[in-house]
């Protein structure tokens, strides 16, 4: 699996970093708007060819895939473009900013008989199959929590009267979109789409959400989702039953470790053994070497949910992202 890189950022290093622990999987190329920017990504990551003409790049007959991390608003067009130069796509949460276009990306990677994956770590780890293996132990499901708040060093700059990718609205930022998308992940994967959701922001001046709870009501149940960039916390995890309790400590991006604890077992500790970001790309190579359409769409399906619900949250607050 032969990659070409779009975005020369700090997740494209973890991501390659992870990747390169899978085996038969290259990283050959980069592309930058600045070629000095692109030759000392490629020179500091080992990689051969560098690109300052996207098409280009595309057209480069020994890549197999694109990895996409760019900022968010680039993320519909870029994939559409690797798409249509029959490229598979691996594109970084959060996939796109609206439900038409996530269907569109989806009808062309089916159409053209692609693959189109999004990198997102926690719903391909073990951890997250060993969830769904236990979570009948629970008895009754109750509450959802998830916390996932960190204090970015870019929220300084905006109140410093900045406008860093991160928080601006033009580029589809925002805590929803960077962190709590984690979360609307791990609670979507594992209950589907909620009967209704309500999400409640703190906005900056600029409009953006730099932190917020989205609630997701189950009808029985509810999930509670936290994600902030202006405050901090102990990230966390939680899945409340009648008959017991499953804790996710430093929260389900990360998946480090799941504690399931019922009257019957106790208390049953499972830890990860891999990098984070490897599990995803071990699914997507092994979807793609065996060309599994049928796993294919179903996470296409779960993709295009997550984006429902997000795009309904930031609709509450004024904020639609169009890409």
């Amino acid at each position: 699996m032969r990659i070409g890189v779009i975005g020369t950022g700090s997740i494209a290093v973890w991501f390659m970093e992870s990747a390169r622990l899978v085996k038969g999987v290259s990283f050959d190329a980069v592309y930058s708007r600045r070629l000095e920017t692109g030759n000392a990504f490629a020179k500091a990551n080992n990689i051969e060819k560098v690109y300052i003409d996207l098409d280009a790049m595309l057209n480069d007959e020994d890549l197999d895939v694109i990895y996409i991390a760019s900022p968010n608003s680039l993320h519909y067009s870029q994939a559409k473009m690797a798409l249509e130069h029959g490229k598979h796509v691996m594109l970084e949460k959060p996939f796109v900013g609206n439900v038409e276009k996530a269907e569109t990306l989806i009808a062309l990677a089916k159409e053209k008989e692609l693959f189109l994956f999004e990198t997102i770590c926690n719903i391909h780890m073990p951890h997250m199959k060993y969830i769904e293996n236990r979570i009948q132990e629970l008895g009754q499901i109750r509450m959802i929590q998830c916390n996932y708040s960190q204090y970015s060093s870019r929220y300084d700059a905006l109140l410093r009267g900045e406008n860093p990718n991160i928080f601006n609205p033009e580029m589809s930022g925002g805590a929803l979109m960077d962190l709590n998308i984690y979360n609307i992940h791990f609670a979507v994967y594992l209950f589907g789409l909620p009967k209704s959701i309500h999400y409640a922001a703190n906005l900056h001046e600029n409009g953006v959400d730099t932190s917020g709870v989205l609630v997701l009501d189950y009808g029985d149940y509810k999930a509670s989702l936290i994600g902030a960039k202006d405050s901090a916390s102990y990230n966390i995890g939680q899945i409340q039953g009648e008959k017991g309790h499953i804790q996710i400590p430093n929260g389900v991006s990360n998946m480090e470790s799941v504690i399931l604890t019922t009257e019957e077992t106790k208390k049953d500790v499972v830890e990860q053994e891999m990098p984070r970001l490897y599990y995803q790309v071990e699914a997507f190579k092994a979807m793609v070497d065996k060309k599994d359409y049928k796993t294919r769409d179903l996470f296409l399906e779960h993709s295009l949910n997550v984006v429902k619900v997000a795009a309904e949250a930031l609709k509450q607050i004024g904020l639609e992202y169009e890409f």
